[in-house]
This record gives structure tokens, C-alpha cells and sequence, in this order.
């Protein structure tokens, strides 16, 4: 490389890196995005799998980044909102590499430039959640690999990538079983020497042990997590395969396909203009390429897990960021080669005009169109993006249903599933969210919500009391999943949280020397069985925020096989 293209190559990374973090900057979330964003807060102070701080199975390597990202900027929420954007740039410059060393520099530039800018993947990079992580580490093993497979005589190659392997499960333990067909496929083709494998496993082993260790310290023990995860049921819930519908299933399939369109977006126009376009040479151009090994691990890298989405478990939107950089660079392919077809096609009605400037000219074009769809579809308050339609709690946490039109509070079912398409892919969700947790704050402090003897009575999605109210005593409450006719119930104060799930706890008693705040839906099944046992009164603000106070001064709430005996001073 001459010393003219290394600085190239130098100056393309810094912009990249500026770029990401103008973009995640400044659209950042302020508050707690979802419900696991809760678990990962309360989670660096409180590493406790049991009471779901953070979820299981502990994602232990990100809950350590976001401790040292908080002694760093001393706000745990924006800890790993931050940690959201410096994986963003990760991803965004490993990727990078890796187009390049699939099919040279231009593609690179093409990767890089579609990836920063897709509309999913900024996202997530703008709020507390787990996704970023898989994007980081899915970029990085494509690189990795890639580089494995193009190098002559490989050596460190082998001990890095399974050193990023480590990290990847450190981070999300599911990596470990979505990679392990790409890096079998790795060991299978370049097949390096004894010592070489060798040194990369025990690097990979020593790599786990340490977080796999700290792990298990704070889970409390070896034999208490494979407790935890014997009675881990979620995995279960969607899949005929655990016995649940076929119209559960189906759900599952359409929810994936759902979003494989809405995140892909504008690469779905590429593929569809080739195939009208371009029909012959495409079929045979991509039976060529995908007898490169480097284009075969690329899509085994992202088979696995996608494999595992479309029949076994799929919750959210931002699981396929693990999927998605093996879309972009291959989208990227196609794209310089449509700009090669076009450039021949343009070269026979103007030969004297060079073949390079041609192509260059139009990668160029597309590339910016591609580019402006993408910050288009994240910026623009599109129909669907309007604030009353995250105004509705099954609206704003639509991702835990299997059909993505279940709910059609929208009153429109066009505008509904606009919204499941935007409310991960359009800056109107953070913002929505963002203003829905602030006046929700507002209106519960306005009330004595953070006075110590305050007794909240608040549904699962408002979690975030315990963190932002601390003086409160807050009990979260959620219908049981398996068993619609009972309660889960979490007791918490000053970052304290327990379960109350034993049999003795089924009657809950407290006293509070303030008036009981309750957060419930009034369009929950439940809510005219509570208004019947007692007297509600909503208090003054924006009716979709939902909190009353409880008038009785005494009451008996008989609730989903709780019971819930209050007085109040």
C-alpha cells in the first residue's frame, strides 16, 4: 500500500468514526428505552439473575463495560447508551475492513456507508439495549474470518477470531451456537496447523474462564445459575417444537419476515431492480460468487441465527443485527456490480469515456440514494410516527407479540403496522418514549411518587420507578404468562429489588403515610375488576398516562390470586 492510499484509507476511517458518533449523538435516547434497559441499570449495582437484573443468561462482558462506562459519565442509563454508540463505531469500522477484504475498497466505502445509515442499526445505536453488542461482534468476526480465509499462511488470524468468539458469548451467551457453523466452516477450509489450533482454543478457553468466572461469582454459584436456567422458559413460548400452536409459529415466521423487510429496506429495491434488470447475469454472477469461500462464510454467519429466529424464538426487532452485516455486504456486491453492468452498458454508447470514472460515477449515485432512503425512513415523521400512537402501552412494547397487527389502537390498521415498521427504525420512538417516561416522571413526583412512605402500585413496563424514585416502595406487577390468573410481583426500593413468588406471599401487606399511586392501563382486561374493589381517582394530566390514586384510606385488593391489604395515613 503507497503512503497516498494509506492516508486515504486513514482520513475514509476517521470520517466514518465522526459520522457515527455526530449521528448516535444526536438523537440519543435520555431515558430508559425498554424493559430490559431497567434490568441492565439496576444491574451494575445489583448483578442478581434471579430477580432479573439483567435477565438471564447475564450478559456478563456488557453489564462490565457499562459499570466502567458509568464510573466514567456517572449516569448509569447513559453508561450504556454510550456504550451503544462506541460499538456502533466498532461495527461500522470492522465492517468496513471486512467489504474490503471480500471484494476491495469500493465496496468497502459502499458497506460502510449503507451500514452507518441503516435505519435499524442507527437505532440501536441510540438507546440502552443489548443489540449493539451482536452488531459490534458480528462485524468483527467478519472480519476476522475473512481475513482468515485470504491470508496465505495464516497464524494470528485463527487466535484472534476465536479470542472475538469468546467475547462475543462473553457478551451475549446465544453467540457461541450462532457462530459455530461459520467457524467450523473456517477450521474445515483453511485447516491450519496442531500448534496453531492449539494456541487459539486455549486462548478461547482462558477468554471464557474469565467471564464465564465472574459470571458465575455474581450469579451466586455454578449450581444456582443451572437452577435459574432449568426453569428459563422464554426460549419456549413461540415454537412448535415446545409445543405451542402452528398459529404460533406462524406468527413467529411473519414477525421475522416482517422485520427482515422493514431493516433491509432500500437493498430489497437493489435485488428487485437486478432481477428486472439484469435477470441473466445476476443468476449466474451470484452461482459464481457464492463459490468463493469468503461469500460462503458470510452467509453462514448469519444462517444460524436467522435459522433459529424463523423457528425457535424471536422477540425483537434488533435481534437481527447479528444477521444484518451479512446482508449489507452482500448488498454492497451487488450494488458495484450493477454500477459495473451499467458502466458496460453506458461504454458501448460512449466509448471514449473511461470505463472507471463510469463506475466510479455511478456506485456514487446509488450509493447516495441508498443512503438518502436510509436517513429518510429514520428522520421523517412518516405516517405511523405520530406521538399518540406510542401513547398506548400494547402499541409502544408491540415487540412482545407474535402478530404485528394484534393490536389496532391506532384505529387504522394501515397506520398500526406503520408503526410496528418505524417504532425501531424511526427517531419517533426514542422521542415517543422519551416523552411518554418524562411526563409519566413528572406527574408521579408532582404526586408525592418520590416522598418516602409512597406505596406504587406500577404494571411491568414502568419499572423504572425504583431508579428515578427511589424513596418510594414500588411493586411492579405482570399477569403471569403461563397462568393468566395470577400476578408476578416485584417489591423494590433504593435499587432493592425482590420477588414475591412463594405461596406465603400471595397476600401482600403495607402501609403508606402517603395516598397509593396506581399505574394500570384503563384498557387492560383487568382494570374494571380493580375499579370495582376500589375508588379511583385519575389525576390531572394527558389521559393516556394512566395513574389514579387509591381513595380508600383501607382497602382489600383481590387481584389475579394476590391480595393486596392497604392502609393509609
Amino acid at each position: 500500500m503507497d503512503r497516498r492510499e494509506r492516508r486515504l484509507r486513514i482520513g475514509f476511517g476517521i470520517f466514518l468514526l465522526l459520522v457515527t458518533v455526530a449521528t448516535r449523538l444526536a438523537f440519543r435516547s435520555h431515558t430508559l428505552f425498554e424493559f430490559d434497559s431497567i434490568n441492565f441499570v439496576v444491574g451494575l449495582f445489583r448483578f442478581n439473575l434471579a430477580q432479573v437484573t439483567p435477565q438471564m443468561p447475564g450478559y456478563i462482558l456488557h453489564v462490565l463495560l457499562g459499570r466502567l462506562l458509568y464510573a466514567l459519565v456517572g449516569n448509569p442509563n447513559q453508561a450504556y447508551v454510550w456504550l451503544s454508540m462506541l460499538l456502533s463505531v466498532g461495527s461500522v469500522l470492522f465492517l468496513w475492513r471486512a467489504a474490503f477484504v471480500l471484494r476491495g475498497e469500493r465496496v468497502g466505502v459502499i458497506a460502510a456507508l449503507l451500514w452507518l445509515t441503516m435505519p435499524l442499526f442507527w437505532f440501536h445505536g441510540e438507546v440502552n439495549a443489548i443489540y449493539a453488542e451482536e452488531a459490534f461482534y458480528t462485524s468483527l468476526l467478519l472480519y476476522l474470518g475473512g481475513k482468515w480465509l485470504r491470508s496465505a499462511d495464516p497464524a494470528w488470524e485463527p487466535i484472534l477470531y476465536l479470542l472475538a468468539l469468546s467475547l462475543a458469548t462473553g457478551a451475549r451467551q446465544t453467540s457461541i451456537l450462532f457462530f459455530l457453523p461459520a467457524t467450523i466452516f473456517l477450521f474445515l477450509k483453511r485447516r491450519p496447523s496442531a500448534r496453531i489450533v492449539l494456541s487459539a482454543i486455549a486462548v478461547f478457553v482462558i477468554a471464557s474462564a474469565m467471564w464465564l468466572g465472574e459470571l458465575l461469582r455474581e450469579a451466586d454459584g455454578l449450581s444456582h445459575y443451572l437452577a435459574l436456567a432449568a426453569v428459563e422458559r422464554n426460549f419456549k413460548t413461540q415454537s412448535v417444537l415446545f409445543g405451542n400452536s402452528w398459529q404460533s409459529q406462524f406468527d413467529l415466521i411473519g414477525k421475522v419476515i416482517f422485520y427482515c423487510v422493514v431493516a433491509i429496506g432500500p437493498i430489497w429495491l437493489l435485488v428487485l431492480t437486478l432481477v428486472l434488470t439484469f435477470a441473466k447475469r445476476s443468476l449466474a454472477f451470484v452461482r459464481e460468487y457464492t463459490r468463493n469461500n469468503i461469500a460462503q462464510f458470510v452467509f453462514l454467519l448469519a444462517a444460524m441465527p436467522l435459522a433459529f429466529y424463523l423457528i425457535v424464538f424471536f422477540m425483537k426487532a434488533g435481534y437481527l443485527l447479528n444477521v444484518l452485516p451479512s446482508v449489507i455486504l452482500t448488498g454492497a456486491v451487488l450494488l458495484d456490480q450493477e454500477a459495473i453492468w451499467i458502466a458496460e452498458h453506458q461504454k458501448r454508447r460512449n466509448p471514449t469515456v473511461l470505463t472507471r470514472r463510469l463506475i466510479t460515477r455511478n456506485v456514487t449515485v446509488l450509493t447516495s440514494a441508498f443512503v438518502i432512503l436510509n436517513v429518510a425512513w429514520f428522520l421523517v415523521p412518516w405516517p405511523g410516527t405520530e406521538q399518540r400512537i406510542y401513547n398506548n402501552e400494547d402499541t409502544r412494547n408491540s415487540f412482545i407479540h407474535g402478530a404485528v397487527n394484534r393490536y389496532e389502537h391506532s384505529q387504522s390498521p394501515a397506520l398500526t403496522l406503520a408503526n410496528r415498521a418505524f417504532e425501531y427504525t424511526n427517531v419517533s420512538g426514542i422521542r415517543a418514549v422519551d416523552s411518554l417516561n418524562d411526563e409519566t416522571l413528572r406527574a408521579l413526583r408532582a404526586n408525592g411518587g418520590n416522598d418516602s412512605g409512597t406505596v406504587i402500585l406500577a404494571s411491568w413496563w414502568y419499572r423504572w420507578c425504583y431508579e428515578l424514585l427511589p424513596n418510594a416502595i414500588t411493586y411492579d406487577l405482570e399477569l403471569n404468562p403461563q397462568h393468566l390468573d395470577s400476578l408476578w410481583v416485584g417489591r423494590s426500593q433504593h435499587w432493592y429489588r425482590s420477588f414475591l413468588d412463594a405461596p406465603g406471599d400471595s397476600i401482600i401487606r403495607f402501609h403508606s403515610t402517603h395516598p397509593v399511586l396506581l399505574l394500570l392501563r384503563h384498557d387492560r382486561p383487568d382494570f374494571e375488576e380493580v375499579t370495582r374493589q376500589v375508588h379511583l381517582e385519575q389525576l390531572a394530566m394527558p389521559e393516556y398516562l394512566d395513574l389514579y390514586r387509591i381513595l380508600d384510606t383501607t382497602f382489600v385488593l383481590q387481584w389475579h390470586g394476590r391480595t393486596f391489604v392497604g392502609t393509609v395515613e
